[in-house]
């Protein structure tokens, strides 16, 4: 396998989606199912929980789009060892 020098800005868009996805998962964990709510288990989110999970979901998609389009890729001779590079990288940052 090439070794790969990650461009920075492609690194840090990896970390950010990382983080995203994780504040995402805690958001839905935090949030009550639709089915608690309509068997009166659990109060309904609130706006500002909904909205939270809507800017963050929007953040990830953001992310993952600006991922898969950055030049980089395009200089790369194997792109599934490229994407290992890249996560063994943001992994790194942790």
């Amino acid at each position: 396998m090439a070794d790969y020098e990650v461009p920075d800005d492609l690194l840090q868009k990896r970390v950010d989606f990382v983080a995203a996805q994780t504040r995402l998962s805690t958001l839905g964990r935090s949030i009550p199912s639709a089915a608690a709510v309509a068997a009166l288990e659990a109060e309904p989110p609130t706006e500002e929980q909904l909205q939270e999970w809507r800017d963050v979901q929007a953040k990830c998609r953001t992310l993952a789009a600006e991922i898969q389009v950055h030049a980089w890729w395009a200089k790369v001779d194997n792109r599934q060892a490229a994407e290992k590079a890249l996560r063994e990288a943001a992994d790194k940052t942790d």
